[in-house]
């Protein structure tokens, strides 16, 4: 479903930095579609290389749908907790991102609750075993994903996904990157001489990169992702000065983060953030930490594209 490729094809052409659309062709495409809501997923078209995902904000319930538990969904990590207001950090990401770009990510946002369906886990241990009307619904949501990745990846070449999530057991955005900790705390030298930017999820950004710079200064150095982050203000690991949690709690990424970065191939990478409970909790500083994450990916995607 590759909705705007008849008015995108300006931005084809790989070239150097991000590959914006023109007004008319904005204009035009938002004549067709901007917004699809559906009861239990959204999706909002974008027009450039970012995508944002919600897997866990949802509210929505449904008495007639079956409800996970550990015994008809055997997830090893089984939960259903709510990531209070990722909903509205992430819609006030894109209302930052667009007023200061004059651009729209792509977004996929789960409106139904966790305890229904996790859309951040393979299907097996997503769903309630049996429920064919909650397995729509999880392959609604994946379906958006996968899409807007064909389209980012045909368009424009290269692409970010960002999966917003929130957590409450530390005062950063922990920025995933399919690493533990007891990976992170090896040395630059040691994670740039061996595979373990194949086991990311940002092999393709590590090739691709315009500067040339290793993995490790993309995954925590000066031109990674945490250090735009916290140049504008906002406290997150793993970037320069605190290139790993050690032995603090830490959530490395998960299954959209493998599935739809680069680490199986393709040139759209991923990394899984986690923001702290104080960014999310009030609305004045949902604002706050929504302009500065916002600008943080437009001078990261600047920077390395």
């Amino acid at each position: 479903m590759l909705i705007a490729a008849s008015v995108l094809t300006s931005c084809q052409d790989p070239g150097d930095g991000p590959r914006f659309l023109t007004p008319e062709e904005i204009e035009k495409y938002k004549q067709e579609q901007t917004v699809k809501i559906e009861k239990y997923v959204e999706f909002r078209q974008g027009d450039c290389p970012v995508i944002l995902t919600v897997p866990h904000g949802g509210t929505v319930t449904e008495s007639f749908l079956t409800l996970r538990n550990t015994s008809n969904c055997p997830d090893p990590d089984f939960a259903t907790d709510l990531d209070y207001n990722t909903r509205e950090l992430a819609d006030e990401i894109d209302k930052a991102f667009y007023q200061q770009t004059g651009h729209h990510p792509y977004m996929v946002i789960a409106l139904i609750k966790r305890n229904h369906v996790d859309f951040n886990r393979k299907r097996e241990y997503a769903i309630p075993a049996g429920d064919g009307n909650v397995g729509k619904i999880y392959d609604a949501y994946h379906g958006y994903v996968a899409n807007a990745r064909a389209e980012v990846t045909e368009l424009f070449g290269h692409g970010l996904l960002l999966d917003i999530h929130g957590q409450s057991h530390s005062d950063d955005i922990e920025l995933g990157y399919l690493l533990p900790p007891s990976i992170l705390d090896y040395s630059d030298a040691t994670l740039d001489g061996g595979s373990y930017a194949a086991s990311s999820s940002i092999p393709h950004l590590v090739r691709a990169n315009k500067a040339g710079r290793s993995f490790s200064r993309m995954l925590r150095g000066e031109d990674s992702f945490g250090a735009f982050v916290h140049r504008n203000g906002l406290e997150c690991v793993p970037r320069p000065g605190y290139p790993s949690p050690g032995n603090n709690p830490y959530f490395y990424g998960g299954y959209t983060t493998r599935i739809y970065g680069s680490y199986g191939g393709g040139v759209v990478d991923a990394i899984q953030c986690e923001f702290r409970y104080s960014y999310r909790d009030t609305q004045s500083e949902r604002l706050r930490c929504a302009a500065a994450f916002a600008k943080a990916i437009d001078e990261f995607t600047r920077a390395v594209w």
